[in-house]
């Protein structure tokens, strides 16, 4: 099952061709991983940070552009879960333009688990590996 999110393109988010600048659409992702964790996890992102501590570094990340994107628009941006392993989970980003149905862009996201302050890999939290998996494609 995917979850779905929705974001306006804000003024920011644009570059002077008028078009989503590129490192905007990490933004997007973020947000999205931001509203996953809490609507379906039920922690705030700084919680397991200051809580729990430890931290989702991104360890890897691949993203096709492929068709741009506007100031106003509303756009929706999909996660799934695409791998899951014992300090590590793979994330499938989609972004899709106001009634279309093929992505804007599409990324592959792996972030690992890791303990603060020593930043050592450390397994996923049962909640955090319950949601993923829950949202696994």
């Amino acid at each position: 099952m995917t979850f779905r999110t929705r974001q306006p393109v804000r003024h920011p988010d644009v570059d002077r061709a008028g078009i989503v600048y590129f490192p905007r659409f990490y933004d997007f992702f973020h947000r999205a991983l931001e509203e996953f964790l809490e609507q379906e996890a039920g922690v705030a992102l700084w919680d397991i940070e200051d809580r729990l501590k430890l931290a989702l570094p991104v360890v890897r990340i691949e993203t096709d552009f492929d068709r741009p994107l506007a100031h106003g628009d509303l756009v929706a941006v999909e996660l799934e879960t695409t791998g899951l392993g014992e300090h590590s989970v793979s994330l499938a980003y989609r972004v899709f333009r106001p009634g279309t149905a093929e992505p804007a862009s599409a990324s592959r996201i792996v972030l690992c688990c890791v303990r603060l302050p020593e930043w050592t890999k450390a397994p996923l939290p049962a909640p955090l590996r319950a949601a993923f998996e829950r949202h696994r494609g």
